[in-house]
């Protein structure tokens, strides 16, 4: 099974809006070389200035490349990572886009998420975005619950997912293939309650059992009383203090995305909700760790200053 033509095409031509003179850089590490030479491939019918370049694999989200990768994230024009570990949050994905260079992100991206979740309507994942987005950043307090145990009150800043943000087809564009949230950054001081994590987290996947964590003043502290909770532990403890502190709320608008595991497309899930630990210097944060970690909450309600955001998982604005 290849990547379709029709995935390539809305990629290049419909989201990066490649031109033939530009330069195209596809980043990919050894487990993800195959499906990124497919890309690299197709944007060769678009620009003869295409450049594959497989790097070391990473250890972790947010870890920075190589320095050979960095130089070459720093002089092309368009960009796209197809890796293992994501390069997101990192100071060469920033200084890349901060000179202008237009790039999509896509850690873990599979041949079927490509085909199901990137041909979509764009027309309509903007109109949603210019709803809901407005309503998130000019919040003073978001609330979110679930039925399963959720309840924790924040304040967010700098909100992403701005409508003509969607297309990465201006200078210095940035973000993620599937593409469908609306992210904040997250004022720690006035973050506390308690997450119960019930759809995915990176290095895990699938939850069978819920992650309960208890965050006051931003900060995390998991309950140690399932596997998974052990497991992302262990992950955080590993990086240090800085990686238990809340960086991120995102909301999910892609209606072809489910929730299989991989963060990159359950994170986009329409209705669902997702909070990230560790790095947040995307959001204008201070908190520079390398480790960034989404998880994902199902059919939550949220209350954006006392107004009913969405009920349950599904939005009623």
């Amino acid at each position: 099974m290849k990547l379709e033509k029709r995935v390539v095409d809305v990629i290049l031509l419909k989201v990066l809006a490649l031109k033939p003179w530009e330069s195209f850089l596809v980043v990919a590490d050894p487990p993800q070389a195959a499906l990124a030479g497919q890309l690299a491939d197709g944007a060769r019918r678009n620009t003869e200035r295409v450049v594959l370049r497989i790097m070391p694999e990473l250890e972790q989200n947010g870890q920075e490349p190589d320095p050979e990768t960095a130089a070459l994230m720093l002089e092309s024009d368009v960009q796209f990572y197809w890796t293992t570990k994501s390069l997101s949050h990192t100071l060469a994905r920033r200084q890349a886009t901060a000179k202008g260079h237009r790039v999509v992100s896509s850690p873990m991206l599979t041949l079927d998420m490509a085909n199901r979740c990137i041909d979509i309507d764009y027309d309509v994942l903007i109109q949603r975005h210019q709803k809901v987005r407005p309503v998130v950043a000019g919040s003073r307090q978001v609330r979110v619950t679930t039925a399963s145990g959720t309840d924790i009150a924040l304040s967010v800043h700098d909100t992403h997912g701005r409508s003509d943000q969607i297309l990465k087809d201006k200078p210095g564009s940035f973000g993620n293939l599937p593409v469908g949230e609306i992210d904040s950054g997250i004022v720690r001081e006035k973050t506390n309650g308690v997450i119960l994590f019930d759809g995915s987290f990176p290095q895990i996947g699938l939850l069978e059992r819920p992650i309960r964590v208890t965050v006051m003043n931003g900060i995390g502290e998991i309950a140690p009383d399932s596997e998974p909770s052990r497991r992302l532990h262990e992950t955080l403890s590993r990086v240090g203090p800085g990686a238990f502190k809340l960086a991120e709320l995102g909301i999910g608008t892609n209606p072809n995305c489910k929730i299989t595991g991989i963060v990159l497309e359950d994170e986009k899930v329409l209705g669902t909700v997702h909070f990230a630990f560790g790095n947040d210097l995307s959001y204008n944060g201070t908190n520079d760790v390398p480790i960034h970690l989404d998880g994902v909450v199902r059919e939550p309600t949220v209350v954006v200053d006392g107004q009913l955001l969405m009920d349950k998982g599904r939005f009623v604005i």
